[in-house]
C-alpha cells in the first residue's frame, strides 16, 4: 500500500458506502440564516430522509406557519434546524407534529433562545480564524484544512495543468474541493470522537512499528519517502500525524466495529449502520460559513424519492 492509497484507504471507502446506502450524499437546504436579533432556533432529529425531495416535503409541511424565517435540513446527520420568531410561534410542538405528519418522524432535541443563538454566532465568528468547524467539541484546525486543500489542488494541477483552477470551471472545481476536504475532516472528527468515547488507543511503540513497516513496504529509503511526501504537497511532520490518525481509525474499525463481518458487503453494511448512528449523535457546528455554504451546494442530491 503506497502513501496515496493510505490517504484514500478503507475508511474513506466505507464512508462512501455509508452515504450510498443511507443518503446518496449529504444534502442540505436553507435560505441564508436571518440575523434577526429576536430569532430562536429549534433543533430536531428527523427520520426517513434520503434525498432532496424529502427536503422539499419537510419545507412544504412547514409553509404557512407564522414566525418561521429559515429552515435547514441536513439529510446526512438526520437533523433539521428551524429558525423562528418566538413572539409569533409560541408552540414549537406544532413543528414536530407537522414534520412527523408529512411522513418523517421528528423529535425535538433542543430549543436555542435568541440570547444563546447570539452567543453561538459570536463564538463562531471568533473561532473561525483558527478552526473551520467543531464536532461535538472537537475543533477542526484551519491549518489542517489548508494543508489538505493545498494537496488536493496540487493533485488537480498535476493532472490537468497549472492554470486549470484559474478558469471558470476550475473555480467551480475549487469550491467542490473545499467542500470535499471539509466534509472529509468532519467525518473523520465524528469517527475520532466515537473512538475517544470508547477509550480505545494505540501505544507509541505500535504506532512507530506500523510507520516503519509502511515506509519499508513503499520500497523507498526514509529520505526518499520523505521527499515523495513533500512532492505530494505534505510536510513530513503533518503526514506522520495523519498516518497515526488514520491508523487509529482503521484499527478501531477492524477490532471494534467490523468484527464478525464475513465479506466486504457485510463490512459496508455494518459500518454504514454504525456511522449513521454516530452522525446522529454528533453535533457539527461550522465556524466558516463560506465552507458551510459550499458543503450545502456541493452535497445536494439530484435524486428524488417517490416513496419512503
Amino acid at each position: 500500500m503506497d502513501k496515496r492509497t493510505f490517504f484514500t484507504n478503507r475508511m474513506a471507502a466505507l464512508i462512501l458506502a455509508a452515504s450510498l446506502i443511507f443518503t446518496a450524499g449529504t444534502a442540505l437546504a436553507a435560505k441564508s440564516v436571518n440575523n434577526d436579533a429576536n430569532l430562536s432556533k429549534l433543533v430536531l432529529n428527523v427520520s426517513n430522509m434520503s434525498c432532496s425531495g424529502c427536503i422539499s416535503t419537510i419545507k412544504g409541511a412547514l409553509a404557512g406557519y407564522p414566525g418561521i424565517k429559515d429552515i435547514l435540513v441536513d439529510i446526512g446527520s438526520g437533523k433539521t434546524e428551524v429558525y423562528f420568531n418566538p413572539d409569533e410561534l409560541k408552540d414549537v410542538s406544532k413543528i414536530e407534529k407537522a414534520i412527523t405528519d408529512s411522513g418523517y418522524p421528528a423529535r425535538i432535541i433542543k430549543t436555542v433562545t435568541p440570547e444563546d443563538l447570539r452567543k453561538e454566532r459570536d463564538m463562531a465568528a471568533s473561532k473561525a480564524e483558527y478552526y473551520i468547524a467543531s464536532v461535538s467539541g472537537y475543533d477542526i484546525a484551519r491549518a489542517d484544512f489548508t494543508k489538505e486543500l493545498n494537496a488536493a489542488r496540487q493533485r488537480v494541477r498535476k493532472a490537468y495543468g497549472d492554470d486549470i483552477l484559474k478558469t471558470a470551471q476550475g473555480r467551480a472545481l475549487d469550491n467542490r474541493l473545499k467542500a470535499q476536504v471539509a466534509s472529509r475532516l468532519i467525518e473523520e472528527g465524528i469517527l475520532l470522537q466515537e473512538i475517544k468515547k470508547s477509550g480505545y488507543a494505540l501505544n507509541d511503540a505500535r504506532l512507530n512499528d506500523e510507520l516503519e513497516t509502511f515506509i519499508k513496504n513503499s520500497g523507498k529509503t526514509e529520505n526518499e519517502f520523505q521527499q515523495s511526501i513533500k512532492d505530494d504537497g505534505y510536510d513530513y511532520a503533518y503526514f506522520k500525524k495523519r498516518f497515526e490518525t488514520r491508523l487509529l481509525i482503521n484499527r478501531y474499525l477492524d477490532e471494534k466495529v467490523l468484527v464478525g463481518a464475513s465479506n466486504q458487503y457485510e463490512k459496508q453494511r455494518m459500518f454504514a449502520s454504525w456511522f449513521k448512528n454516530s452522525q446522529l449523535l454528533a453535533e457539527v457546528v461550522y465556524y466558516d460559513k463560506d465552507l458551510e455554504n459550499a458543503a450545502r451546494n456541493s452535497g445536494a442530491s439530484a435524486n428524488c424519492c417517490a416513496t419512503k
